[in-house]
């Protein structure tokens, strides 16, 4: 187990216990997004692109529309088409405007972009597997959920 909260940051008192849990909550994101970026790094992508090529795998081997895309994007402050684009430049990611209405653009996933966010679920998996038990990542999912 590591260590806690309070030993580092170095602050033994908190105004309240949820003031040490909202503290603890952020300092814990930090720690997996820092975790996440250095798995992402190398293949020059961000936690961005790889929610933009899980969403569109969750869905493969149908296109999905931005609109969807944007819908159950975790961070939907990002300017989606530079993101997609990005992606497509790579050759993750495939766009094709709908033979019905060529305002309505369809995004699939590559054979690249499939075997990719393969790998990379495979890493990310061994990261955020160690620490907690079924039942404890249960709880946690649980208690994160009450707090919104």
């Amino acid at each position: 187990m590591g260590n806690t909260i309070q030993e580092l940051i170095k602050q033994s008192k908190f105004e309240s216990p949820q003031q040490m849990a909202y503290i603890n909550l952020y300092y814990t994101y930090y720690h997996f997004h820092d975790l996440h970026c250095s798995i992402l790094k190398p293949f020059d992508l961000l936690p961005q692109h790889y929610n933009i090529l899980k969403i569109v795998k969750g869905k493969h081997p149908e296109a999905v529309t931005p609109g969807h895309i944007l819908e159950v994007m975790l961070d939907k402050k990002r300017d989606l088409t530079r993101l997609v684009d990005k992606l497509v430049t790579m050759g993750h990611l495939r766009r094709c405007q709908s033979a019905d209405n060529k305002r309505f653009v369809h995004i699939s996933l590559t054979q690249s972009g499939y075997d990719l966010t393969v790998q990379l679920e495979s890493e990310l998996r061994n990261f955020i597997q160690h620490n907690l038990n079924d039942e404890e990542s249960l709880q946690l999912s649980v208690l994160l959920d009450k707090m919104r």
